[in-house]
């Protein structure tokens, strides 16, 4: 995934982030495979799918108000909760349950 920089008079925060909020377990698009992802669902028991490339380090952030997610970076992993309003390190696998996700809060 190439990264798109814009050289004005700085960086776009939009450059580095994406903000997803879903009713439902989503797996992130190419396009939204940013350094951090920011995120809400907005009912319970969810999984997020994030899908980075081997060695992709990332930080999620779980901006919601009540519900934990897991977040897996590929369908076979056990996956890690992020509780609402919790940060996590990730650094991703491509095997399953090799990735690593330190929460950071």
């Amino acid at each position: 995934m190439a990264m798109e920089w814009k050289w004005t008079d700085g960086y776009e925060v939009s450059e580095f982030a994406k903000v997803i909020e879903k009713d439902d377990s989503y797996a992130l698009a190419d396009t939204e495979k940013q350094l951090l992802v920011a995120f809400c669902f907005n009912s319970g028991s969810k999984t997020l799918t994030l899908g980075y490339p081997e060695g992709q380090v990332s930080l999620i952030y779980n901006f919601g108000s009540s519900n934990a997610v897991t977040v897996k970076n590929v369908s076979g992993d056990s996956g890690t909760s992020v509780a609402a309003g919790k940060v996590a390190l990730v650094k991703a696998s491509a095997t399953a349950n090799g990735s690593k996700v330190v929460l950071l809060n």
